[in-house]
C-alpha cells in the first residue's frame, strides 16, 4: 500500500499560492466569497496553516495588491529587454497590462469592489500609490516619445496617460460585466490603433 507524500513548499511559494487562490475565488465568487475557509480549501491546506503565512484576510488582500504592483513593474522591465521606440514600448506595456488582467480574472472584481473603495482605507491607499507610481512610469515613456518626435509635443503627458489608463479601466469593466466573454487583449489591440492616431506625431 502506497501513501501520498506531502510536498513541502517554502514560505514565499506558499504565500504566492495563497494570493493566487484568493484571486481565483474573487473571480468566481466576488470579494464576499473570499473567506479563509475558501482559501484554505482552494490551496489544499488547513486554515491553521494559512495563518502561519498571513495573520488574517486583510493581510492576504494587501499581498494581492502588492503582487499586482510587482507584476505591472515587471512589464516595464520586460519591454526594455528588446529594442523599441517609446511609442512601441507604450503599446507593449498597454497590451501586457491587459494580458495580465485577462490571465487573472479576479483583478477587476477586486479593484472595483466596495472593500477597495470604502471598506479598507489602507488597501485603498496601497492601490492608489501603485496607480500613481505606474502612471509616472507611463508618463516617462510619453515624454521620451515627445523628445524623439514620435508623440505630439502639444499634448499633456499626464492627460495621455490618463486616457490610456481610462481605456484599460473601461474595457476591463465591460469584460468583467460580460462574464469574460471576449478577449481583452484583442479588444486592446483595436483600441490601441485609435489611441495611437490621437497621440502620434
Amino acid at each position: 500500500m502506497t501513501t501520498k507524500k506531502k510536498i513541502k513548499f517554502d514560505r514565499d511559494t506558499r504565500r504566492i499560492q495563497i494570493t493566487q487562490a484568493a484571486l481565483k475565488i474573487i473571480a468566481s465568487q466576488g470579494i464576499n466569497g473570499l473567506t479563509t475557509a475558501a482559501i484554505s480549501k482552494e490551496v489544499g491546506t488547513s486554515e491553521a496553516n494559512l495563518y502561519r503565512h498571513f495573520k488574517n484576510k486583510e493581510e492576504i488582500l494587501y499581498e494581492m495588491v502588492k503582487s499586482i504592483g510587482s507584476e505591472l513593474n515587471k512589464n516595464f522591465e520586460n519591454i526594455f529587454k528588446t529594442p523599441g521606440t517609446p511609442l512601441l514600448n507604450l503599446e507593449k506595456v498597454f497590451i501586457l497590462h491587459l494580458d495580465y488582467i485577462e490571465k487573472n480574472e479576479g483583478i477587476p472584481r477586486l479593484i472595483f469592489s466596495d472593500e477597495m473603495h470604502i471598506g479598507n482605507v489602507k488597501l485603498r491607499e496601497m492601490l492608489l500609490k501603485t496607480i500613481m507610481s505606474y502612471s509616472e512610469k507611463l508618463e516617462s515613456l510619453v515624454k521620451e516619445g515627445q523628445k524623439v518626435g514620435k508623440i505630439k509635443k502639444d499634448i499633456s503627458a499626464k492627460a495621455a496617460v490618463s486616457m490610456l489608463i481610462g481605456l484599460i479601466q473601461a474595457s476591463t469593466m465591460r469584460w468583467s460585466l460580460s462574464g469574460f466573454s471576449f478577449s481583452l487583449v484583442d479588444e486592446g489591440n483595436k483600441l490601441w490603433k485609435n489611441y495611437e492616431k490621437c497621440i502620434s506625431a
